[in-house]
C-alpha cells in the first residue's frame, strides 16, 4: 500500500519539525511506502527549510499554494496526491509510534470501508491554564481533542473524526474536495470544513470507522491558551452555525447587540467572578459575533 500524509502548513516551522521527526520515525508495514506532501501557504518564517532538512531521511515533496487558507491547502494536497490511503495531519503535531501501521492496518481488514479516524490528545508545552482546566467540558473543541474510546465503532454524524488525525482512501478523497468557503484563513477560524466533507462522503453511503490505536499528541503552544485565541475560535463556530442556517436570530441587529451584551458581561466578570461564569459570557458573545459577521458576509480578521 502507497501511504501518503498531508500536512497543510502556515508559518509553524518549528512545531512542524516536531511532526515530521516524529513521521520520519513512525513504524510502516515493510510491505507499504510512505510519502509526505507538505502544502506550503505562503510560509515567511523557516518552513522550507525545515522542510528539506528531512529529505535525506523522508520521501517528502513540498508544493506551494498561493491561495491564503486551510481548504485552498487541504485541495491542493489532494491533487498532488498518488497513493492508495491519505492520512490528514496538521503542523502542530506528534504522531505515535504506530499511527501509519494503525491506519494500514485498518484500511487492509475493512475493504468495506473508505476512511478512519483515531484519537487527538492535547498537550499543552507551557502546562494547561488553570481556567482552561476549569472548563474543558466547553473547549475542549479549541483544541481538538478528540477521544471516542478504546473500541471501534462505525462513524455517523455525531462521531466523525477531527482533521488533525483522520485517513481515507486515496480514491475516494479525489471525489470530495473540501469546501472553500470554510477553514481556517490567517485569523480567521471558521472550522467544520473535514466534518462537512466527511458528511457528504457518509451521505454518498460510504462508511468509516474508529481506529483507537492511531493516537496522536496536539501540541499547543502559549498564544493558543489566551482568551484571544478562544474568543477566535468561536467566532468561527458562530461563523460556521450562520453557513447552515442555524443562528440564533434571523435579524444581524439582534445578534450584534446579543454580542455586544455577552462581551461586555465578560470583561466585567472577568473582574471577580468565577472562570465558569466569564468563560461562559465569552463563548456567548463570540458565537454571537461569528453568526453577525457571517450573515453580514465580513471577514471576522477585520472586523
Amino acid at each position: 500500500m502507497k501511504i501518503e500524509i498531508a500536512i497543510c502548513t502556515w508559518n509553524r516551522a518549528r512545531l512542524l519539525k516536531q511532526t515530521l521527526e516524529s513521521i520520519a520515525v513512525a513504524s510502516i508495514p515493510e510491505e507499504d511506502s510512505k510519502r509526505v506532501i507538505v502544502v506550503n501557504n505562503n510560509s515567511t518564517d523557516d518552513t522550507v527549510n525545515v522542510v528539506r532538512s528531512f529529505e535525506s531521511r523522508l520521501s517528502i515533496k513540498i508544493v506551494d499554494e498561493p491561495r491564503q487558507g486551510h481548504c485552498f491547502s487541504r485541495n491542493c494536497a489532494i491533487q498532488n496526491a498518488r497513493g492508495d490511503l491519505l492520512l490528514w495531519t496538521d503542523d502542530d503535531v506528534v504522531v505515535g509510534e504506530n499511527w501509519i501501521l494503525a491506519y494500514s492496518k485498518a484500511a487492509k481488514a475493512n475493504t468495506d470501508e473508505v476512511f478512519w479516524g483515531g484519537p487527538i490528545i492535547p498537550v499543552f508545552e507551557a502546562g494547561k491554564p488553570k481556567w482552561i482546566s476549569d472548563n474543558w467540558g466547553k473547549l475542549s473543541g479549541c483544541f481538538a481533542a478528540r477521544d471516542l474510546g478504546d473500541q471501534s465503532l462505525l462513524f455517523d454524524k455525531a462521531t466523525l473524526p477531527y482533521g488533525a488525525n483522520f485517513a481515507i482512501r486515496t480514491q475516494v478523497q479525489k471525489q470530495f474536495s473540501f469546501s472553500e468557503d470554510l477553514g481556517r484563513n490567517k485569523r480567521s477560524v471558521l472550522g467544520e470544513d473535514e466534518l462537512q466533507m466527511l458528511g457528504r462522503v457518509l451521505a454518498a453511503g460510504e462508511k468509516g470507522s474508529w481506529v483507537p490505536s492511531a493516537k496522536l499528541d496536539h501540541i499547543i503552544d502559549r498564544p493558543r491558551t489566551t482568551p484571544g485565541y478562544v474568543q477566535r475560535y468561536f467566532i468561527g463556530q458562530g461563523r460556521a452555525l450562520a453557513s447552515r442556517g442555524q443562528q440564533w436570530h434571523e435579524d444581524i441587529d439582534d445578534l450584534r447587540r446579543e454580542a455586544r451584551h455577552e462581551h461586555r458581561m465578560y470583561r466585567a466578570k472577568r473582574l471577580f467572578a468565577k472562570s465558569d461564569v466569564w468563560v461562559s459570557h465569552l463563548l456567548r458573545g463570540a458565537l454571537a459575533r461569528g453568526q453577525a459577521l457571517q450573515l453580514a458576509g465580513l471577514d471576522s480578521a477585520k472586523s
